[in-house]
């Protein structure tokens, strides 16, 4: 059973924390608790927190936006993780090779999230619309019976 998930993007600032508020939202409104949902990036900024509009576009739709902190990706979040989901086929490249480790998008059968990073409020918005399809996807796939049962 999945009980701890890691979404990887490059800075996470945009996409992997969209998707971990995303699915934090999602799994809450199923009813499904004990499942840790964390993200981090290949190339984040410690200091870093998520993009402004990301976090705008998530509120706007009903999604809380708690406190924040990008982060690095290492061993430790790898090892700790038993699903690590990233945004391309580019992130999952970079990271050692691991049948625990994929692009959202080979879980949901669907292509991979674009990187919205310097676009502007109708790019978040398109990438928030294919978070969620993929996010849904992702809760029906791993959580069947609750998503059957919460519907």
């Amino acid at each position: 059973m999945i009980k701890n998930i890691l979404f990887v993007c490059t800075g996470n600032t945009c996409r992997s924390p969209m998707a971990e508020f995303m699915l934090k939202d999602a799994l809450k409104k199923k009813g499904v608790k004990g499942v840790r949902v964390a993200s981090a990036g290949l190339c984040a900024d410690e200091y870093g927190t998520i993009n402004e509009l990301a976090k705008k576009t998530l509120r706007k739709n009903g999604v809380a936006v708690r406190k924040f902190k990008s982060r690095q990706i290492d061993g430790g979040m790898v090892e700790k993780a038993d699903m690590v989901l990233c945004m391309t086929q580019n992130h999952k490249n970079a990271l050692p090779e691991m049948d625990k480790i994929k692009t959202l998008g080979e879980v949901t059968d669907m292509p991979d999230i674009g990187d919205p990073y310097g676009g502007g409020e109708a790019v978040y918005t398109l990438c928030y619309a294919q978070l969620k399809t993929e996010i849904e996807k992702l809760v029906e796939t791993l959580w069947p019976e609750e998503s059957k049962t919460k519907n």
